[in-house]
């Protein structure tokens, strides 16, 4: 433990996570630069960032900025090779289970490296077409709603007529219109118990979140107009705040992002195409016989007696 927490120390003083991320560093790092070593073995950055490579780039920052975590990488980097040196001495990389465990992570370390190339050698074509096709079907997800910004007093029919909450509707809509403060009308005269909270204001918000008859009244209003609306709730003074229109993108608002997701999903086919061709290849073959072999066979189970009929004596 203190000899990872020392290790901490050095590496967060030299910001060594910070050159492979691309954030600026004091000063740069040699791929051969030493960052721990004992009599026997020795972790250079290289090995770091090989080591790294094995957690996702857009979580490697947050990985890295821990000076603890990254020490205890280090440190497990520096015993798995003296590990290993131990086992190689030892012969163990000879044994046969060993030698195709070892061979299967060399496969998967290149199979990974080589669709990186086939990504980044992908011939290069007008993506365009692409990216216009990909807003097209995403159009609808793309566009906002018209946000409508409203104040409101409730008139509840609970304790009085319908006649009564229009009649006291009706006072509260010609103090609106006056211009009197919509926070002291809505404290006076409304029956909503969240008016001690937001005195009225309705955030912006869609016509579809709100009651049809409330909302069908506010789309008909101009910013600063009032109505007054019936709802299953009451009786409503509604004024219109503010409206922000429907927005419906343009390719050309969203293009440089419609391009790299067609640029991600253009390389996506390249390999998919590559491998369909190694599946589809007329030389491939499942060795069928072989593979039942290696399957495990649970025991059958066998059938049950026969039922046996009771036999009666005399």
């Amino acid at each position: 433990m203190r000899h990872t927490t020392i290790l901490a120390a050095a590496m967060l003083s030299g910001a060594i996570y910070l050159v492979s991320l691309g954030v600026h560093a004091q000063s740069p790092v040699k791929p051969d630069t030493v960052l721990a070593s004992n009599s026997r073995a020795s972790v250079t950055y290289e090995d770091l960032i090989a080591e790294l490579a094995r957690i996702p780039e857009e979580n490697r920052l947050e990985f890295m900025l821990s000076a603890q975590r990254l020490a205890t990488v280090v440190e497990n980097i520096l015993i798995n090779k003296i590990m290993s040196a131990e086992a190689q001495q030892s012969g163990l990389e000879q044994q046969t289970k060993i030698a195709a465990e070892i061979r299967n992570q060399t496969e998967k370390v290149l199979s990974k490296y080589r669709r990186e190339e086939l990504e980044t050698t992908a011939p290069k074509i007008d993506l365009t077409p692409l990216a216009r096709e990909m807003f097209l079907t995403r159009l609808k997800d793309l566009e906002k709603p018209a946000l409508y910004s409203s104040w409101h007093t409730l008139i509840k029919t609970k304790d009085r007529t319908p006649a009564a909450a229009l009649e006291r509707a009706k006072i509260v809509k010609a103090k609106v219109d006056a211009g009197e403060p919509l926070d002291v009308i809505a404290k006076e005269y409304s029956n909503d118990e969240s008016t001690s909270v937001n005195f009225g204001f309705i955030r912006p918000t869609p016509l579809s979140y709100l009651d049809t008859r409330f909302a069908n009244a506010l789309e008909k209003l101009k910013p600063g107009e009032s109505a007054i609306v019936e709802t299953d709730y009451g009786v409503h003074v509604v004024r219109l705040i503010k409206l922000e229109p429907r927005y419906i993108p343009t390719f050309d608002d969203l293009k440089t992002e419609m391009l790299a997701e067609a640029e991600k999903t253009y390389k996506q086919r390249v390999v998919e195409n590559y491998l369909k061709k190694i599946r589809t290849d007329p030389s491939m073959k499942l060795h069928a016989d072989a593979l039942d072999r290696v399957r495990p066979k649970l025991p059958e189970i066998p059938p049950p007696p026969p039922a046996v009929t009771p036999t009666r004596s005399f």
